[in-house]
């Protein structure tokens, strides 16, 4: 055998140097390991929420879109349409009986009158010197809520 041979025979079969280390484990999810665990739940809160959220737009979104579907309808259509032209009437007729053609008060000292419509209590009549015309509209369900307009007389004659 040539000296080659032995030496790399020599060297196949004599013992090698072996290094190792310890092997260490570590879970890599903090809810296991515990580093970082704040971190963790903060986040998992934080996505929580956001997709409670996104589902509570999502719910309202179709709300608004059902309802948007309800008044969109012929029906609610032409009621909105008559109580408007009802309420344009209402309001031709209080102007024509406190201030008829001249401006002033078709029905004197005695002009007055009450009425409810649509949750509101509609009130007018001249004031007691007999210069102002009052109108009131009160909220049938919060009597706190009101509107009152005070309009001399004759000054809207032409």
């Amino acid at each position: 055998m040539s000296r080659l041979a032995v030496l790399i025979a020599l060297l196949a079969l004599s013992p090698a140097v072996v290094m190792a280390a310890q092997l260490d484990f570590s879970y890599s999810n903090p809810s296991f390991s515990g580093v970082g665990f704040s971190t963790h739940v903060l986040t998992m809160k934080q996505l929580e929420d956001q997709q409670r959220e996104k589902n509570q737009n999502a719910i309202d979104a179709i709300k608004a879109a059902e309802k948007a579907a309800e008044q969109n309808t012929p029906q609610a259509q032409f009621q909105t349409n008559l109580q408007s032209r009802i309420y344009s009437q209402l309001a031709l007729q209080i102007t024509n009986t406190l201030f008829g053609a001249t401006g002033a008060p078709t029905c004197g000292a005695t002009c007055g009158g009450t009425m409810s419509v649509g949750g509101n209590t509609i009130t007018w009549g001249m004031s007691a010197d007999g210069k102002n015309i009052n109108i009131t509209v009160t909220n049938d369900s919060n009597a706190s809520q009101f509107t009152k307009m005070t309009v001399p007389v004759g000054a809207f004659g032409f």
